[in-house]
């Protein structure tokens, strides 16, 4: 395979995972997901929502990192969703200093209706692919992911 055909399928690869990431961050994504959802959240208070949607309390920087936000960004969502009554804070048992988040069962409900939404979107968006397809796709992402995730970046020159 020549270099130029190489590097044709790493563009091609570049620009596909390009279109997903912006599709994925597109606030006309998550208002429309937001809506079918019957939802009332900001995009980043979908974030945190998903990040807590396994019922465990956790420390604010520790969910921050799962939503991908920074802990002022997350720690001022958490504020109006703790105001809207789906999350909760209370101090570590272990150490008093450390804030502890979770979502209230409202809030777990919300969680789980996007989850569901969002899985519906998914199966309706890869109804034409045969099984064989989806499982491919499934194992050849988190590949990827825990691939680039292990691979350090270097100089390109």
């Amino acid at each position: 395979m020549t270099n130029s055909r190489v590097e044709s399928g790493f563009d091609n690869i570049g620009n596909g995972l390009y279109r997903l990431q912006r599709l994925l961050s597109s606030r006309r994504v998550s208002s429309s997901l937001a809506d079918a959802a019957d939802l009332h959240v900001s995009q980043q208070g979908m974030q945190i929502l998903r990040a807590l949607r396994d019922g465990e309390s956790r420390p604010v920087a520790e969910a921050a990192r799962a939503a991908r936000m920074d802990v002022g960004a997350a720690s001022r969502q958490l504020r109006k969703l703790d105001d809207a009554g789906l999350t909760e804070r209370s101090a570590s048992s272990d150490n008093a200093s450390v804030v502890l988040v979770r979502l209230t069962g409202r809030g777990a409900e919300l969680a789980k209706r996007l989850q569901h939404v969002n899985n519906q979107h998914l199966r309706d968006a890869l109804l034409g692919w045969t099984s064989a397809e989806r499982d491919q796709l499934g194992h050849l992402l988190v590949r990827l992911v825990d691939d680039l995730q292990r691979t350090p970046y270097r100089s390109g020159t």
